[in-house]
């Protein structure tokens, strides 16, 4: 059971229970309602990273799967399943990634990416070697991009953490889906 209860779309604002109601239900997104004003720009923000990233949807999965194993966060990880089998991660991976073996991809692209991420989860700067080896992968807005989605799923993954959030196991994209299509 979460540490808070999460609350009643009948208690916020119409037009977030409106944008709420457009979606599927989900634990996240509901308990995050109890920051009103963030909860929008929060969805649009997801959205962003469903739509609009240079990173490809395999590195944009592989990221989040990397972040909620580093934060142990289950909720995020099953959130991402599907997801992540969508954008061509075979569930061995996926696995194995989870678990902290980041030289699961056998692409040496996808290896410098991992190593990134491990990076800067585990600490506040990221050493010249791993930098570089990223920089002749990514982009500087890759690297951007990466930056903000780990911190983002990393922040994610410590609501689900701390408030101890039921898991939802969804069954295919519905979720993901209409995130991306948000309108307004």
């Amino acid at each position: 059971m979460a540490r808070l209860p999460y609350p009643a779309r009948d208690s916020m604002p119409a037009e977030l229970a409106e944008l709420l109601g457009s979606m599927p239900r989900n634990n996240i997104t509901e308990m995050f309602a109890h920051a009103t004003s963030l909860t929008a720009p929060f969805l649009r923000l997801a959205q962003a990273q469903f739509t609009a990233l240079e990173l490809s949807v395999r590195q944009r999965e592989l990221v989040i799967v990397a972040v909620a194993g580093l934060v142990d966060c289950e909720y995020e990880y099953a959130q991402h399943i599907p997801v992540s089998a969508a954008a061509g991660i075979p569930a061995a991976v996926r696995e194995r990634i989870r678990n902290g073996d980041f030289t699961a991809p056998d692409d040496p692209a996808e290896q410098a990416l991992l190593a990134f991420v491990l990076a800067v989860v585990e600490a506040p700067r990221v050493a010249d070697d791993v930098f570089e080896r990223a920089r002749r992968q990514l982009s500087a807005r890759q690297i951007v991009e990466v930056l903000q989605l780990v911190g983002f799923y990393w922040a994610l993954g410590r609501i689900c953490t701390v408030l101890d959030l039921e898991v939802d196991h969804p069954s295919g994209l519905d979720s993901i889906l209409a995130v991306a299509n948000l309108h307004g």
